[in-house]
């Protein structure tokens, strides 16, 4: 076993190789926890992506505050803010909790990032302005949906480099040990800039149709939900029970874009087809009956289908284009 790990930590792997067994997992696991001593990562890669994209984050907020000022946007009150920062410390305690017990009981990152952390991590920039603006319209909230998707977006991808980036985690060990229940080893050393990629299409996805939709923006949140949790439970089950496995690719990886060898599993995919179906009924009452009759229909068959030709860790933008192109085509023309 000892062989294997050490052909893993050298690079010389499939980065789904680790999968393979319970005991090279761990292995390699306890071998180096935080993937900040493994010899073959090339962290510059990393420090360059983030070079460009905190100060088009920086811009993206001061853009988004002064045209607030000026009444070009709607206003994002304090309890929106403070609901927001009440999430970021709900889910960096939950980090830390979770990276103890990895390490203590021996649990798979990817149980833990799908099914514990992910809905912290990933919903916030759309539930709470959608929900405080549109919802429960609450007074000292978010006058504007719009508003808040955009200032949220900015300064959670601000957080993300604040406590995620390599240069940082190493002189911080609180964030260190934090980041190691979200850090996927598969992912290793690519997680921070899979993850802000990720979230930058679906922003460019979801903000067109958020305006599209108007006061009926709300109806984002149905692909947003898909993504969250049909791929959240997708890829635990695929772990734990997939025994019928298709490849897919990564955008980018070992510097080669459309590059590596991932796995995901028929009944993974099962789950997206799964919870595509709840949340559809739970949103039935936002549609006429022959509307909600074609999305029951048709969503679940083709979220499934967009999970499964998406690139890895690049699902949610093409679940939300797909989700979102959907319910706009069903209810412009159904």
């Amino acid at each position: 076993m000892g062989e294997k790990a050490e052909a893993y930590l050298r690079g010389e792997s499939d980065p789904m190789e680790v999968h393979s067994s319970r005991d090279l997992y761990f292995e390699v696991l306890h071998r180096d926890p935080y993937g900040l001593e493994n010899k073959s990562y090339d962290w510059s890669g990393e420090d360059k992506f983030v070079a460009w994209m905190l100060p088009i984050m920086v811009l993206g907020c001061i853009g988004v505050w002064i045209a607030q000022a000026m009444g070009m946007l709607g206003s994002v009150g304090v309890y929106a803010y403070a609901m927001f920062f009440t999430w970021i410390g709900i889910e960096l305690l939950g980090k830390y909790i979770f990276s103890s017990a990895i390490l203590r009981y021996n649990i798979r990152i990817n149980y833990i990032r799908k099914l514990a952390l992910r809905p912290w991590r990933k919903l916030k920039t759309y539930v709470i302005p959608l929900l405080l603006s549109g919802a429960f319209g609450l007074e000292h909230a978010a006058t504007s949906a719009i508003a808040g998707v955009l200032i949220f977006f900015f300064m959670d991808i601000l957080k993300t480099i604040f406590t995620e980036w390599n240069q940082i985690r190493r002189r911080v060990p609180i964030l260190k040990h934090s980041f190691l229940a979200w850090d996927r080893i598969e992912d290793r050393p690519y997680t921070l800039r899979y993850d802000i990629l990720e979230d930058l299409f679906r922003f460019i996805v979801y903000l067109p149709f958020i305006c599209i939709f108007g006061k009926a923006s709300l109806l984002v949140m149905i692909p947003n939900l898909i993504n969250e949790f049909g791929d959240g439970l997708a890829e635990p089950v695929g772990i734990r029970f997939g025994k019928h496995k298709y490849r897919c690719r990564s955008l980018y990886y070992k510097g080669k874009f459309w590059n590596g060898n991932f796995e995901r599993s028929l009944e993974g995919s099962a789950m997206v087809f799964l919870v595509s179906i709840i949340v559809v009924a739970m949103y039935a009452s936002y549609f006429s009956t022959p509307q909600f009759l074609v999305l029951l229909a048709a969503m679940p068959i083709l979220m499934t289908l967009a999970e499964a030709v998406s690139p890895h860790t690049n699902d949610g933008p093409m679940l939300a284009l797909v989700g979102c192109s959907t319910i706009w085509a069903v209810t412009s023309f159904v």
